[in-house]
Order: structure tokens, then C-alpha cells, then sequence
């Protein structure tokens, strides 16, 4: 007789046993603990994981190269005391001092006391008894008139600073990918136990529900071997998640760090919630923007982009090794104590120091075989920029399509769930009216927990696929959604 043709007394009496199996799985099934959200847990790994740590330090050794490329400007003074004495004669006393600074246009501005003393020394360095003073400039004429060597390597170290942060950023993003995955994989974990724990509660209701029947004599005795077989086959699935559970448990506590840099544990009664994680997909409208933000962001082509400029740089300069040496150099020359002014023009006229430095290889073999070579390394860098921004639009919508994949998988499995309970209640109803048997019903609960399953795996992927979207946009935003 169908459930709907029943008396209301019959109704009641096949209703009761699912009010038992709630309180029973209510009993037995552990669904307690403190939630662990999602956000708290990138909190944890961002403040306190090692890697975390180590990326800003990376971040820090680029920008301390930068201090150190500066250093090439940075002013120098330098004093030299030369004296030779023989038999009670003062043969020389000489005095050098020097403040050399370097302009950023490839320049130095120098100034410069000196004073010789003695009997004997160089008549090119005689000075009064009070010394001279000399300020002067040197500039570049040929070579190094556009850039030179402490130019060059200040341009690279901005390009190295900027790729550090890149490389900071890429190392979290990958950390936070990997967290994503582990945090997904102990939910997935922490599902299952709970599905296996119900599978097994209601396996073993069900059998003593058999044995009951079959002392009344409304079952066969055969029936408790089958009964009895599904306990057992879903106390082993229950080991089993058990087991993942506690491995997926032990995953998590290696992202988990204390302020003090030590080994932290999950939090007591700690269980995976999907708060935070959101299960929306991306809006077809964003899509261009997502793209474009990727292009934009992420850390593996900014790294590239900074090897181009370290190789502009580099081609620059090898490119003014093929002109010729050139160096001009003047400087005004005043005594101590003269009551001229020391910039006056008709006492500069007689009072100066001139050089012209001009040096060239006849071939420049050497200078355009670097020019060849730099100009190589430059080609290459920009078809690696080429491929990474290629790859980086391919990850993005691939992470996109599975973030709007996934929302569509949710709603359908979830259906299924529903839709295989329905089914699973209904043949309850048929064997406890005799209309069916156990391996059915067997079957059809098997679905459930399978379907249930499904569902926790497809949940789980969420965060999977988030931390990919993130990966390739470099945009932490994306990461944790209400």
C-alpha cells in the first residue's frame, strides 16, 4: 500500500523511528567545537609564519642594496701627510686634503687644501707658507656623459627594490594559496567525519530496528548478517576519516605560529567553518577588470618588468662604452689668506687648474660585444614579460571560470543531497511496510552519504580556488568575501 494510502495510525508508527534516528545522531554524531573561521586563520598565518617573515626580510635586503647603490654619491673626504726628515733637514712636509662630491649628473665638484714645506720637493706643488686652497669640477665628456657605472647600478638597485616587494608579495601569496588549500582540505576532513559518524549511527539503529523485526518475526534473520555488514563497512569509513581528519588537523598546525616565533597548536575544540570564504562567483562584468588587475599586480611580472629596466640600464651604459673617453677638469686656485676674492675672474684668469683626459680603443671590439650582449639580454627579458603576462591572463580566468564553475556545482550538488534523502526517506518508509528491502535501503542511504560527500569536497575547493584567484592577480582582497 502506498505511504500516502495509510491510515494516520500507520503514519505515525513509520514516522517515530526518524524522530529516534535525530536524537540518536544528535548523540552520536560530533558536530561540536569552536568555530575557526577562515580570516582568523590568514590572520595567524600572515602575523606569525615563518615565510611570512621571510618575505619582508627579502623586501628589506633590496631596499638595503639601495642604501648601499646611494652609497656612490655619497661625499668623501680624504688627507694625506707626507714628511721626510735627514740629518736635522727638513727634505719635504707635504699636506693633502680633499672633499670630493658626486653629482647625480655623472659630475664632481671637488675641494681641496694643500701645503708643501721643506727644502726639497716637486716644483709643481709649491705652495706659500699658508697653503692653497682649490675648488674645482671634472665632467664627462664622451663616455659616461648620459650614465655611467654608479648611475647605472643606482637604476638597478631601484629596479631591485621594486622586485624584492614583488618577490615579498609572491611568497605570501603563495603561502596563503598553499593555507587555502590545507584550510579546504580540514573542512573537507572535518565533513566527512561527520557524514561517516552519521553513516555509522544510523547503520546501527537500523540494525537494531532489524533484530527487533525479526524476533516479532517481520524479517528474515539473514537480514541482521546484512544489517550487520553495513555497521561494520561504515565503522571502517568512519576510521578512515578519522584518520584523514587527523592528518589534515596536523597540516593546519604546521601555518600556525605564537608572537615569539614558536610552534603553535589549532585551538582547543577548533572546527573549519566556511565563513569568510564565500561561495559567490565572480561577476561576468568584472571579469575585464579582474584581468586587467592581474596584468597589473601580480608579483611574477613585476619581477620581470624590473629585469627589463636592470637590463635597459645595462644596455645604456654598455652603449656609452662605444664612445670615446673623454674628461674635462677645472679648478680655481686661491692662497690662504689672500684678500681676493676667490671667485673673482681677472685673479681666476691667472690662478687655475686645467686637464683634458681623452682616451679611445681603435676596434671596440670589447665595447660592442657587451652592447650585443646587452642588447640580447634585453630581447629576452621582454619576451619572458611576453609569455608571464600570457600566462598570467590564462591563470586568472581559469581561476575566475572556477570560482563561477564551482557556484554552479554547489546549487546542483546541494539539490542532489536533498533530492537523495528524499529518496533515501522514502524507501524507508517502503521497508518498513514491507515493500522493500534492506540492500535497498542500503543503497539508497549509501547515496546519500556519497552525495554528502561530494558536496563537502565541492565546498572545500572554494577555498582552493580563491587562493588561486589570488595567486594570480596578486590581490589579497580577494582572498577572505563575508
Amino acid at each position: 500500500m502506498p505511504a500516502s494510502a495509510q491510515p494516520d495510525s500507520a503514519r505515525t508508527s513509520v514516522a517515530s523511528p526518524n524522530r529516534s534516528t535525530s536524537a540518536l545522531l544528535g548523540a552520536l554524531v560530533d558536530t561540536s567545537g569552536t568555530p575557526y573561521t577562515f580570516p582568523e586563520f590568514v590572520d595567524e598565518v600572515l602575523g606569525h609564519h615563518p615565510v611570512a617573515q621571510q618575505a619582508r626580510l627579502v623586501a628589506e635586503q633590496a631596499r638595503a642594496e639601495l642604501r648601499s647603490a646611494w652609497g656612490a654619491f655619497d661625499p668623501k673626504v680624504s688627507a694625506k701627510w707626507d714628511q721626510k726628515r735627514s740629518g736635522g733637514t727638513e727634505y719635504y712636509n707635504y699636506l693633502n686634503t680633499e672633499l670630493k662630491i658626486p653629482l647625480p649628473i655623472g659630475a664632481d665638484v671637488t675641494l681641496a687644501y694643500d701645503r708643501t714645506m721643506g727644502r726639497y720637493f716637486n716644483p709643481d706643488r709649491r705652495t706659500d707658507g699658508n697653503g692653497t686652497f682649490a675648488a674645482g669640477i671634472s665632467i664627462p665628456l664622451g663616455q659616461r656623459i648620459v650614465t655611467d657605472e654608479r648611475r647605472t647600478a643606482l637604476q638597478q638597485a631601484r629596479a631591485a627594490r621594486d622586485a624584492g616587494d614583488a618577490e615579498r608579495l609572491g611568497i605570501v601569496n603563495k603561502l596563503l594559496y598553499a593555507a587555502a588549500k590545507d584550510y579546504g582540505s580540514w573542512y573537507e576532513a572535518w565533513r566527512r567525519r561527520a557524514i561517516a559518524q552519521e553513516g555509522e549511527a544510523l547503520a546501527a539503529f537500523r540494525l537494531q530496528a532489524v533484530r527487533a523485526r525479526v524476533n516479532n518475526g517481520e524479517s528474515a534473520p539473514i537480514d541482521t548478517v546484512e544489517a550487520l555488514l553495513e555497521v561494520q563497512r561504515r565503522q571502517v569509513s568512519r576510521y578512515e576519516a578519522e584518520a584523514a581528519f587527523y592528518l589534515s588537523s596536523l597540516h593546519m598546525t604546521a601555518y600556525l605560529w605564537d608572537p615569539e616565533g614558536r610552534p603553535a597548536s589549532l585551538p582547543d575544540a577548533a572546527k573549519p567553518v566556511l565563513h569568510g570564504l564565500g561561495r559567490g562567483g565572480i561577476d561576468s562584468t568584472q571579469l575585464s577588470a579582474l584581468v586587467d588587475r592581474a596584468v597589473e599586480r601580480n608579483p611574477e611580472l613585476a619581477k620581470v618588468q624590473a629585469k627589463i629596466r636592470q637590463a635597459s640600464a645595462e644596455r645604456l651604459l654598455a652603449a656609452q662604452g662605444i664612445l670615446p673617453f673623454a674628461e674635462a677638469k677645472l679648478a680655481g686656485v686661491a692662497e690662504r689668506g689672500s684678500d681676493d676674492s676667490f671667485f673673482n675672474r681677472d685673479r681666476l684668469d691667472d690662478n687655475y687648474k686645467a686637464a683634458l683626459v681623452i682616451s679611445s680603443p681603435l676596434l671596440f671590439l670589447k665595447e660592442t660585444g657587451k652592447f650585443n650582449a646587452t642588447d640580447a639580454k634585453l630581447d629576452f627579458q621582454r619576451l619572458e614579460r611576453d609569455l608571464v603576462r600570457r600566462d598570467i591572463e590564462i591563470d586568472a580566468r581559469t581561476a575566475i571560470f572556477d570560482l563561477s564553475n564551482l557556484q554552479r556545482l554547489l546549487v546542483t550538488q546541494e539539490a542532489n543531497v536533498r533530492n537523495a534523502r528524499l529518496l533515501r526517506d522514502a524507501e524507508q518508509i517502503r521497508f518498513e511496510n514491507g515493500e522493500s528491502t534492506l540492500l535497498i535501503l542500503n543503497l539508497r542511504e549509501r547515496l546519500v552519504l556519497d552525495e554528502a560527500g561530494k558536496l563537502a569536497s565541492l565546498e572545500a575547493k572554494v577555498a582552493s580556488a580563491r587562493g588561486a584567484l589570488v595567486l594570480a592577480t596578486g590581490d589579497r582582497s580577494l582572498l577572505t568575501i563575508p
